[in-house]
């Protein structure tokens, strides 16, 4: 499919899928099954404002913005790179019909770390355009240079926006992989979160679901040390 060319006539999720799997540069995008369970799940909720974090290229805010397109809602979709590349690539390479209400952003990275979640440290993009969506992605950001030091952390970008209670109840938020970042949330913040969604067999696509409870942060593994013993 030619870069520009419009979803009226012949898109849906089998071509959508196509188009970007085709791409030399494709070997990170979603796997079918996880993009086509991302498309309907945004089809079968109220959705209208999604902030993707790491936009890649592309291929997640395609999926997100076909469904919504053909929900027919208004909506809007920003979207973090920190790559320029990715970023070019995802101009060039999604639909310019998809592209409407879509904002792809430059993300700056950083490292984080709280005492809230001791002895650790996270990779964060610390330039979300605010925190007012019905569905996150968390796709990032990857490994980055700082200081000349390469730094390869689990993502904690949806970490501090919890712990800092930004994270408003009702919100969706999506993981695609990222099984590091997962388990750490599910260990000090799980429960602030809804498990809407788990893996299927063999997979790694799964929605949680902010609460609409106070914030709670707890180590959920302290109990189990404290009781250890031989």
């Amino acid at each position: 499919l030619p870069c520009g060319r419009s979803t009226k006539k012949s898109m849906n999720p089998k071509t959508l899928y196509v188009h970007f799997a085709q791409h030399p540069e494709s070997s990170w995008i979603m796997v079918p099954e996880n993009a086509v369970a991302l498309y309907s799940f945004v089809k079968e909720h109220p959705i209208k404002r999604v902030l993707d974090l790491g936009t890649g290229i592309g291929c997640s805010a395609a999926f997100v913005a076909l469904a919504l397109k053909e929900k027919g809602v208004e909506y809007h979709i920003d979207s973090i790179e920190q790559y320029d590349k990715c970023i070019k690539i995802a101009t060039d390479l999604i639909p310019k019909d998809l592209q409407e209400h879509l904002t792809i952003h430059k993300g700056t990275t950083a490292v984080w770390h709280t005492e809230k979640m001791p002895y650790l440290n996270f990779q964060i993009f610390d330039n979300v355009p605010g925190w007012d969506y019905d569905l996150i992605i968390n796709d990032g950001p990857g490994m980055f240079l700082l200081d000349g030091n390469l730094v390869e952390l689990p993502d904690g970008t949806i970490h501090k926006a919890t712990s800092e209670d930004n994270i408003k109840p009702g919100t969706f938020v999506v993981y695609d992989g990222r099984v590091e970042s997962i388990r750490l949330l599910e260990r000090f913040l799980g429960e602030n979160f809804y498990i809407v969604k788990q893996p299927a067999p063999g997979g790694d696509f799964r929605v949680l679901e902010r609460k609409n409870t106070p914030l709670k942060i707890e180590d959920s593994r302290i109990a189990t040390m404290e009781g250890a013993g031989y």
